[in-house]
């Protein structure tokens, strides 16, 4: 692993951290460009960048209630957890995760983006036929948490409507891209009937470090309860195809089992 993936890694872990140390540097790199300036002037800006920051936050931290309720971890009274999939459907990477599902006996949940569901509607149709949870993930992936009201309300509406036609039914669950909302969304979701998931085991599947390093991420920090974010779409998930075959049955070991999204956040059924 490169020293920027550690880098990566690190903020990614850290970013809270990492967001003072960085705005710090700027205002000193600031400070030393314009050395006349007072030092005043560069806590000023470091305190603006930082309440700015403290503002942003909520929406970003994906355990964050602040805005409104999310699910980031469910039900951990039973050894289970949700396996989730965003960015599809995407050929071919969608249906050989489903062909893995299917070959473990596991049930799992895609947020799909809306016009990737008019693309590939018959692979949203074998999700609902073998027995998946399917959301939306907006109609095309823009970052909510710098849209405007208007923005983000069209972008889930559309994505909730390209659904339902395939479907014949509403999707009951929505994800923001990124996992980033400001408060006007989670309103706008609640609204239309739908929760707003996210996750609280993400092993970084876009990074393609290898499908050992990716089973080994989700392993390593598996919980009950927990919501993993793993991607069928938006570029190349060959490797999250691998990592799947590797970790179900790692995590079975542990003494996990799976179940969808709804089950892991409501009661046992009968």
């Amino acid at each position: 692993m490169n020293r920027l993936t550690c880098l990566r890694d690190w903020v990614h872990e850290n970013y809270r951290l990492a967001y003072v140390l960085g705005t710090g540097a700027l205002a000193l790199a600031a400070w030393a460009v314009v050395p006349e300036a007072s030092p005043f002037w560069s806590l000023g800006a470091w305190g603006t960048a930082l309440a700015l920051g403290a503002i942003l936050e909520p929406g970003v931290h994906v355990e964050s209630q602040l805005y409104g309720p999310v699910l980031s971890r469910g039900r951990t009274d039973r050894a289970v957890l949700a396996l989730t999939f965003d960015d599809g459907p995407c050929p071919p990477h969608t249906s050989r995760i489903l062909d893995v599902l299917a070959r473990e006996k596991v049930q799992a949940t895609f947020f799909c983006l809306g016009r990737e569901v008019r693309r590939h509607p018959e692979l949203v149709r074998r999700m609902v036929r073998e027995g998946h949870l399917v959301g939306t993930h907006t109609e095309n992936h823009c970052n909510l948490l710098f849209s405007t009201p208007g923005r983000s309300h069209r972008e889930i509406l559309e994505g909730r409507r390209s659904l339902a036609l395939v479907m014949g039914q509403e999707p009951e669950w929505f994800r923001p891209p990124y996992g980033m909302r400001p408060p006007w969304t989670l309103n706008q979701a609640r609204n239309l009937g739908m929760t707003t998931a996210l996750w609280s085991n993400c092993p970084r599947d876009w990074q393609r470090p290898g499908a050992e390093v990716l089973a080994r991420r989700v392993v390593d920090r598996a919980r009950p309860g927990d919501v993993v974010l793993l991607h069928d779409g938006g570029g190349d998930r060959s490797q999250t195809v691998r990592a799947l075959e590797i970790l179900i049955p790692e995590l079975r070991r542990k003494g996990l089992g799976f179940v969808r999204l709804d089950a892991l956040a409501g009661p046992p059924g009968p």
